[in-house]
């Protein structure tokens, strides 16, 4: 345990004055479309993947508002499985999402009932925990590794 625990919990060095924190965009305060695209500048953002993400999720959100077909209905005996809606929303996501800025967005969706389901991997619970212990910056793939990972 000692070893696994020196080996993750390294202290961490103090941040050069400046340094850019990651944070994603907190819908809980109204759309604002200028705040909005402004603070893709401190999160992953991959603009045409963004769009087609967009698509879809008007596809779903669409298909929600329509009333559930008679056979789902009558398919769902004793109660089970409970259906809610007409389109269960899965929402999957990777352990960088959780530190890359988008983690204000995942929990604005499951605070508003937006997904049905999510599905992460553990390393997406590790990255929440940190992300709960201090702040994560904006990086560079051109930084040097071993020397961040010294500094903690």
């Amino acid at each position: 345990p000692e070893l696994a625990a020196n080996a993750v919990m390294v202290n961490s060095e103090e941040m050069p004055a400046g340094s850019e924190i990651v944070k994603g965009y907190d819908f809980n305060q109204g759309v604002d479309h200028h705040k909005l695209l402004q603070s893709y500048k401190y999160s992953g953002f991959q603009a045409t993947n963004f769009g087609l993400a967009v698509e879809e999720i008007n596809k779903m959100i669409k298909r929600r508002k329509e009333p559930i077909p008679e056979d789902k209905i009558e398919n769902c005996r004793d109660g089970f499985p409970i259906i809610k809606n007409n389109c269960t929303i899965f929402l999957g996501y990777t352990s960088n999402m959780a530190s890359c800025g988008v983690r204000e967005t995942i929990r604005f969706l499951v605070e508003h009932s937006l997904v049905d389901c999510i599905v992460t991997t553990a390393g997406g619970i590790e990255e929440d925990f940190i992300k709960c212990l201090a702040p994560t910056y904006i990086g560079d793939f051109a930084l040097p590794g071993r020397q961040l990972r010294d500094k903690g």
